[in-house]
C-alpha cells in the first residue's frame, strides 16, 4: 500500500513525496503567446492545501488531463518556498512539477471544498496578512450599479459591481449573576451584523448582478473564494475585498453548516 504524505510534512529537503490531493482551482499564466504555466491549488483529506504549478514545457501535455475536483496521486516533484507576491494558500511552500513527476488518478476522499473562512473582524482588524488570498461568506446585500470603465464599453474585463456582504459577529458575553447559591451564572452571547465592502469585475461581476435580480426577494448567501483584501496601507481602516483574476470565484448558496447561521441573523 503507499503512503501518502500530507501536505504540511512538505519541505525542500526531498523529492521523494507523494501526495493525495483534489484539484480545487487551475488556471493559465501566459508567459508569451506561445507559452503557459498550469496553476493548481491543491487539497488533501486534512484539509490543508497548497499551489503547484507545471511549467510550459509539460503544460500542454497536461493541459486536458487533470480537471477540478479530480483526485490524484502525485509522486516525486520539487517543494520550493512559495515567493509569489500574493499567495492563494498560506503555505509557505509551492509544489513544481518535474521530469520524474508521476501523476494517477485516485479514488475520492472526505474534504471540505469551503471550511476555512476568514471572520470578519480579522480583516476589519487588519489581522489578515496582506500576502494571503481569503475566503469569506456572507448575506449579499446593497448590490451597486454595473458599470463597464473600457474605453470602447464592450469589454467584458471593463466590467465593475460594488456589493457588500453581511455576516454575523460575536461581540462579548454578558454574564447574569444568581442569587441563589446552588445555581450558577450563565452567559448571553451578543451577536451583532458585520458587512464588508467587496467589488468584482469582469465576467464575474456580469454574473453576480444577473444572480443579484434573481434572488432580489430572498435573503442569498455567497462564499467568496480566493479573494484580496486592499488598504491603502497597514493598518488603515478604509478597505475592500476584490477579485484576484483569475483565481478568484464565488459560491451561490453553498452547502455548508453558517448559510442558514448568517440567514437567521440577517432575516
Amino acid at each position: 500500500m503507499v503512503q501518502h504524505h500530507n501536505l504540511y510534512e512538505l519541505s525542500p529537503m526531498d523529492t521523494g513525496w507523494t501526495i493525495c490531493v483534489m484539484v480545487l482551482r487551475i488556471n493559465k499564466k501566459f508567459l508569451n503567446p506561445n507559452a503557459f504555466e498550469l496553476r493548481f491549488v491543491l487539497d488533501d483529506e486534512w484539509d490543508t492545501q497548497i499551489e503547484a504549478t507545471i511549467r510550459p514545457r509539460f503544460s500542454p501535455f497536461y493541459f486536458d488531463r487533470i480537471e477540478k475536483n479530480q483526485w490524484k496521486t502525485i509522486s516525486t516533484f520539487l517543494v520550493r518556498p512559495n515567493c509569489e507576491p500574493i499567495r492563494t494558500t498560506p503555505h509557505e511552500f509551492r509544489i513544481l512539477f518535474m521530469d520524474h513527476t508521476i501523476i494517477t488518478s485516485s479514488t475520492s476522499r472526505a474534504t471540505d471544498l469551503l471550511n476555512k473562512f476568514t471572520p470578519f473582524d480579522y480583516i476589519v482588524d487588519d489581522v489578515v496578512g496582506k500576502h494571503t488570498l481569503v475566503d469569506v461568506i456572507g448575506a449579499l446585500v446593497n448590490v451597486g450599479i454595473l458599470t463597464n470603465t473600457a474605453s470602447n464599453g464592450k469589454d467584458i474585463a471593463g466590467f465593475k459591481l460594488p456589493f457588500m456582504i453581511m455576516n454575523k459577529k460575536y461581540i462579548s458575553s454578558t454574564s447574569i449573576f444568581s442569587f441563589f447559591p446552588n445555581i450558577s451564572c450563565s452567559y448571553i452571547l451578543v451577536v451583532s451584523k458585520d458587512t464588508l465592502e467587496c467589488e468584482a469585475y469582469g465576467q464575474i461581476a456580469v454574473d453576480l448582478e444577473k444572480r443579484f435580480r434573481a434572488f432580489r426577494k430572498n435573503n442569498v448567501v455567497i462564499a467568496l473564494a480566493w479573494w484580496k483584501v486592499v488598504r491603502y496601507y497597514q493598518g488603515c481602516n478604509w478597505f475592500k475585498i476584490v477579485i484576484r483574476a483569475p483565481i478568484s470565484t464565488i459560491y451561490p448558496e453553498p452547502d455548508v453548516k453558517e448559510v442558514e447561521e448568517i440567514k437567521m441573523v440577517v432575516d
